[in-house]
């Protein structure tokens, strides 16, 4: 059960996406929106009849933008994407069953002034199944 692969495949049609950090090859300030994701909380949950084939994901998806504005645009979209979310994603032959994705809260987290860039982050929680 992987819920990075999952994030990155729900988003990355609609949103310029990195795992953990936008790369220092690339310029937050030309005003585009750059988003990352990173797992931060994984719960393995165990009953009597199953094992080790239920998980729940805490995930952060942060939003940077010299556009205040933009960066709120950008997270209320993926939002719409994410929430509620429930299905199988295949990737490389390989299914990923997604019980259900919840969103969870939203802030702003502040503005760096030394590269002028705005940053929102939205938590959510992702529910898999093996």
């Amino acid at each position: 059960m992987r819920a990075d692969i999952v994030i990155y495949n729900l988003l990355k049609d609609n949103h310029t996406i990195f795992p953990q950090v936008v790369p220092q090859s690339t310029s937050v300030s030309d005003g585009n929106v750059y988003c990352v994701y990173n797992i931060f909380n994984t719960d393995a949950v165990v009953t009597k009849t199953s094992f080790n084939d239920y998980d729940r994901y805490k995930v952060q998806i942060s939003f940077f933008s010299t556009d205040l504005n933009a960066a709120f645009t950008e997270a209320e979209t993926a939002r719409t994407t994410l929430d509620r979310y429930k299905g199988t994603i295949t990737v490389d032959a390989v299914d990923y069953n997604v019980q259900l994705i919840r969103f969870m809260n939203q802030e702003l987290v502040g503005f760096d002034e030394d590269t002028e860039v705005f940053m929102v982050a939205a938590d959510y929680k992702v529910t898999m199944t093996q």
